[in-house]
């Protein structure tokens, strides 16, 4: 399935995950996409330096996701666990069907803004002097 492409009902049938999941995927697609990216720039080099036939003449263009920011609207739900296991904020896709009958004011939807950028500098992690 094309998940750029889900129906209003499929939406409204997905799944609710915790929230810390639901962001920390997020975090893997975005370097998995810089992969990539990544990976199709050195196929194409490789081809032009093994002389391919069908290798691109022009050199290829390194793109890098220098900052993404991501902002989704979640239905947002606590799960309340037995014992002494603590609660979790469930989420998941805002049901637009909901949306359209109710309005944002009226579901119960959760805002959140993700934002991903390369550090300034690589922290020092070398042992300290013995």
């Amino acid at each position: 399935m094309d998940k750029a492409n889900i129906g209003a009902g499929e939406l409204a049938g997905q799944q609710a995950v915790e929230l810390g999941e639901l962001l920390a995927r997020t975090v893997v697609s975005v370097a998995a996409a810089q992969e990539a990216l990544d990976r199709h720039a050195t196929d194409r080099l490789d081809a032009i330096e093994r002389g391919d036939e069908d290798a691109p003449r022009v050199p290829p263009l390194w793109y890098t996701f220098t900052e993404v920011t991501l902002e989704v609207a979640l239905s947002a739900s606590v799960e309340r666990a037995s014992g002494s296991v603590p609660p979790r904020l469930m989420s998941r896709p805002v049901d637009p069907r909901q949306v359209s009958l109710y309005g944002y004011q009226a579901s119960s939807s959760l805002m959140v803004r993700l934002r991903l950028a390369p550090r300034q500098g690589m922290p020092d992690v070398s042992p300290p002097p013995a």
